[in-house]
C-alpha cells in the first residue's frame, strides 16, 4: 500500500474525533435546548462502517486506540470507551455475519450499538454515583436526542465512507 492510502484512514478518524468535540460544544444548545443533551458518537458510527466494509482486526487495533485516546480526553473515568468501543466493534462483527450489509439493517445496528454505548456509560456511572439522573430522565433528556443526532450523521456518512472503506479493502487485496 502506497503512502497516500495509508495516510487518509487515520486521517478521517482524527477528523472524527476533532468534530465530535466540535459538533458538542457549538451545537448542543442550538439543537435541542437547555432540557435535552445529545452525545455525538462519531467515532463509533466510523468504526462500525469500518467493522462492516473494511477489515475487523484494524478496526478493533482503532478502536482500543481511539477509546483510550478519548477516555483520556473527554471522560474522568479511564477505561470505559476502551472497553466499549473494541465490544461494540466486536459485536457488529458478529451481527453482520448474519445480517446484509444494506443501508437499513447497518443502520440499525448503529442505532442499537449507539443506544448500547450510552446505556453502558450512564450504568456504569450510576452505579459508581458520579450521576443522579434516573433512567426515565435519561431516556427523556438525553437518550433519544443522541439517538436521533447520531443517526442523521450515520445518513450522511454512510455512501462516501463505505466507498472510501470498499476501495481501501479493494487496493489491500491487490
Amino acid at each position: 500500500m502506497n503512502v497516500r492510502k495509508s495516510i487518509w484512514l487515520p486521517a478521517i478518524m482524527i477528523g472524527t474525533f476533532i468534530l465530535e468535540g466540535i459538533i458538542s460544544l457549538l451545537f448542543a444548545k442550538q439543537l435541542f435546548g437547555e432540557s435535552h443533551l445529545f452525545i455525538p458518537h462519531f467515532i463509533l458510527i466510523m468504526l462500525i462502517l469500518m467493522t462492516v466494509y473494511y477489515n475487523r482486526n484494524t478496526t478493533l487495533i482503532y478502536a482500543f486506540i481511539l477509546g483510550i485516546v478519548f477516555d483520556i480526553y473527554y471522560t474522568s473515568i479511564m477505561g470505559i470507551y476502551f472497553a466499549i468501543f473494541p465490544f461494540t466493534v466486536y459485536l457488529t462483527d458478529k451481527f453482520m455475519k448474519v445480517l446484509q450489509d444494506n443501508i437499513v439493517l447497518v443502520g440499525l445496528v448503529t442505532v442499537f450499538n449507539v443506544i448500547l454505548c450510552e446505556s453502558l456509560v450512564y450504568a456504569f456511572y450510576y452505579l459508581i454515583g458520579s450521576t443522579t439522573m434516573d433512567i426515565a430522565a435519561f431516556v427523556d433528556s438525553r437518550l433519544w436526542t443522541t439517538i436521533l443526532f447520531n443517526l442523521a450523521f450515520f445518513l450522511i456518512v454512510y455512501f462516501p465512507f463505505r466507498h472510501f472503506l470498499q476501495k481501501m479493502k479493494k487496493f489491500e487485496q491487490k
